[in-house]
């Protein structure tokens, strides 16, 4: 029975994460993860290496020259090496693991994981280390400490995660490890508990050339200062507002310049969207990670001016909403939609961190809508969870002139090749090409 497309390109991609296993870990790293295999990982250390290595000379000198001194000295380098894994293995064991950390850490910055350890055994557990076992290189882990645990203590370790780039992320497992009591090897633990952490989209600062992004004229107005149609008040002009606003005969009157404050509107939309195409013959992910950064930058910046803000990409869309109780609820659903963000017109790397269905779906619509680039149709759009009249904000690439989409734009957001910001202007409405 032939394969189908899905099937022959997860086939593809398991290839893929067995060479890249083979690449990163080696035959016998990856041999020592089964625990069916070695229930405990056992890594010698300097210390360790120079104990070994006296013994093995002690047990040669002993049997070549039978002297009774010599066996003596081996037997008690033998049993401090046995003493050393018993103890070990009796503060290993009985010890429960729970994550008290949420699933969401925030990409390029270090985020505390803290971990509760529950020492369920009538022994102190000395010298523990516990933390999450993380195998891609993307992703820097330490594990977190504790000295001591008395019998059926719970106590804290407080380990630390830094992504270095955004998106999903497996770990391994929860690893514990102790070199108790001599130093000689460190011995671990590994439950195999696996979790899927997400490192959110960074927020690159974004400066709008305006104050106010819409028109005014909205229905009903908010509590907040903003752009609406409802006269505030008056302040003092600051640089960036229009000069529509400024009261030419109070600012003569107080021989300084005076602006109208008006509320803020508490329909105004604004949907930005973004042509997250790849930006050149290039499949690096690290351009599109700062141009997800610069995306919630702006995203950020709109939701400051008092609009509702909206997102809508190649691969779904998160309806409008404000940020009214300033807690950035709005900005943390945005930021979670640009985490899973792949090149559109690029297979997904086999690495990253979703099922295989799911991986096989998105590379089949990477496939689909390069085929549709190098037709020259326009992509579309997928529809909006909720529709609204809103301002539309399209942000694009600058080295794809080729690339199409449907619709409208109001204003035009231009990113370089590295997805840093170049230029913010309006448009009138026309066809739009993603260049």
């Amino acid at each position: 029975m032939p394969q189908s497309r899905q099937q022959i390109l997860i086939a593809e991609r398991q290839r893929e994460l067995a060479a890249l296993a083979r690449k990163r870990l080696g035959f016998w790293r990856r041999m020592g993860r089964s625990n069916r295999l070695f229930p405990r990982k056992l890594v010698v250390t300097r210390e360790g290496r120079w104990i070994i290595g006296v013994t093995l000379l002690l047990g040669a000198a002993a049997v070549n020259t039978g002297n009774n001194l010599l066996y003596l000295l081996l037997s008690l380098a033998i049993s401090v090496i046995s003493i050393s894994g018993i103890l070990s293995e009796l503060c290993l064991a009985d010890l429960e693991l729970t994550r008290c950390y949420p699933a969401e850490v925030p990409a390029n910055a270090v985020t505390t994981l803290r971990l509760e350890v529950l020492n369920a055994k009538n022994r102190a557990a000395l010298h523990i280390e516990a933390g999450e076992l993380v195998d891609s290189p993307s992703v820097l882990a330490r594990p977190g400490y504790i000295l001591h645990l008395a019998p059926h203590e719970r106590g804290q370790a407080f380990g630390a995660i830094k992504p270095l780039r955004r998106g999903p992320v497996a770990t391994v497992g929860l690893l514990l490890t102790t070199a108790y009591p001599f130093g000689f090897a460190r011995k671990s633990r590994l439950y195999e508990t696996p979790v899927q952490l997400l490192a959110l989209a960074g927020v690159t600062p974004v400066q709008l050339p305006w104050r106010g992004a819409a028109a005014r004229g909205a229905q009903h107005s908010s509590i907040r200062a903003g752009q609406g149609d409802a006269f505030r008040g008056l302040r003092d002009a600051r640089l960036g507002d229009a000069m529509r606003d400024i009261h030419w005969k109070v600012s003569a009157r107080r021989e300084r310049l005076v602006a109208r404050e008006w509320e803020a509107d508490a329909s105004r939309v604004a949907l930005v969207r973004f042509v997250h195409v790849a930006p050149g013959p290039s499949d690096d992910v690290a351009s599109l990670d700062r141009a997800c950064a610069t995306v919630a930058g702006l995203c950020a910046a709109l939701l400051a001016d008092g609009l509702a803000v909206g997102l809508q990409t190649l691969q779904g869309d998160v309806p409008p909403a404000m940020d009214a109780t300033g807690v950035g609820d709005a900005l943390q659903r945005i930021r979670q939609h640009l985490a899973h963000l792949v090149l559109a017109d690029r297979r997904p790397p086999a690495d990253w961190a979703v099922a295989d269905p799911e991986w096989a779906k998105l590379a089949l619509g990477c496939e689909e809508r390069a085929a549709q680039i190098t037709r020259g149709e326009p992509l579309p759009w997928p529809p909006l969870t909720a529709m609204a009249k809103a301002e539309v904000f399209l942000v694009a690439f600058q080295g794809r002139a080729e690339v199409l989409t449907q619709g409208q734009a109001d204003v035009r957001v231009t990113l370089d090749a590295a997805g840093d910001l170049l230029t913010i202007a309006r448009v009138a409405d026309f066809k739009v090409g993603a260049a």
